[in-house]
């Protein structure tokens, strides 16, 4: 079987031998993997949570499973979370789940591979879905992504009625978007370059997009706040410059929420005496748990959020350094998936 090997900025589809399940895990065929902003930090830049395994926006089909195995079977169409927590260490009672020292094992060999393994461990602690005929394979790798951004506003405690300036148009930035709808938020403002990205925004109504100055984006904002500015501001970009521009479009009290993945290492130069004057909180999060995975695919099933409008291009496997090359450039594209070859 072919599966994606990263190999310093290049990734290429390698033979692979198939994997062998043990009495308590599973194997699945590969129906779907979106392409995610981390993946591209792995393979093109220096990541701040470097890993060798890409591809993690999954959906497949079940096609063997251990003897112990009970509640699936061959044939079953899945979603599958790549990483587990063990639910009993000081962080996850602390509600850290994504910090768990477990949570970095994960699926072999990757999640972008023909077939791969579901190991005992992430089958026995994390969430595996059995997907309805209703929702497409595409549709079921949108879960992860969804969740990662649920769980993000989950931590703000969004307000209804609340105004949000989003930073960011990507797919990610999008579902920030569609969700701060979901969570009763009034004002959706989106900042990017990328005008057809800002096209795509606007022509799906799910935000209000800014194209213009600095200080003309800030007078608009004003404008339609009662000139207190927006009360979150969520950086969904890798770009961390774009705090500083945040701190000044929130009001007294707002909070940044910090999504986009910096490169290691990251260092910016910010005035903290803003931050401090106008209390101003700065939050971070990182992936999704089991109840937010749970909730997203909730959210998808219902069509309470439409992530179907978000794939803009399938690619089959044998294509993915094409696919690749797009998702790292933006150009007319939001999500990117990757089917099995023919």
């Amino acid at each position: 079987m072919k599966s994606a090997i990263k190999e310093g900025t290049i990734t290429e589809l390698k033979e692979n031998s198939d994997p062998i399940g043990e009495e308590t895990s599973l194997v699945v065929k590969l129906e779907a993997c979106g392409i995610c902003g981390s993946d591209l930090g792995n393979i093109f830049g220096n990541s701040a949570k470097p890993t060798e395994k890409i591809g993690h926006e999954i959906s497949g089909t079940i096609i063997g499973k251990g003897k112990n195995v009970n509640n699936f079977d061959v044939g079953d169409r899945v979603f599958v979370h790549h990483h587990a927590s063990c639910e009993e260490c000081y962080f996850c009672t602390h509600g850290n789940h994504t910090m768990c020292e477990k949570f970095v094992d994960s699926l072999e060999p990757c999640g972008l591979s023909e077939k791969f393994l579901v190991p005992s461990w992430i089958l026995k602690k994390g969430i595996i879905i059995k997907i309805p005929d209703s929702m497409t394979f595409e549709e079921a790798a949108m879960i992860e992504p969804v969740a990662c951004c649920f769980r993000a506003l989950k931590k703000i405690s969004v307000a209804n009625n609340d105004s949000v300036v989003i930073f960011g148009a990507g797919s990610i930035g999008a579902m920030h978007g569609m969700l701060a709808k979901y969570f009763g938020m009034k004002q959706i403002f989106f900042i990017d370059p990328n005008e057809s990205r800002l096209d795509f925004i606007e022509k799906n109504n799910i935000g209000i997009p800014l194209r213009f100055t600095d200080q003309e984006n800030q007078k608009v904002i004003l404008d339609q706040t009662n000139n207190r500015g927006t009360d979150l501001a969520i950086i969904a970009t890798s770009n961390m410059n774009t705090i500083t521009q945040a701190t000044d479009l929130l009001r007294k009290g707002g909070k940044v929420l910090l999504f986009g993945e910096p490169n290691k290492d990251c260092i910016i130069e910010m005035d903290f005496s803003r931050i401090y004057s106008k209390e101003i909180s700065i939050i971070s999060t990182y992936a999704a748990s089991k109840e937010d995975v749970e909730h997203a695919f909730d959210l998808i099933n219902k069509k309470l959020v439409n992530v179907e409008q978000l794939i803009t291009h399938q690619y089959p496997l044998s294509e993915l350094n094409q696919a690749l090359k797009q998702a790292k450039s933006g150009d007319n594209s939001m999500k990117i998936v990757i089917r099995p070859d023919l």
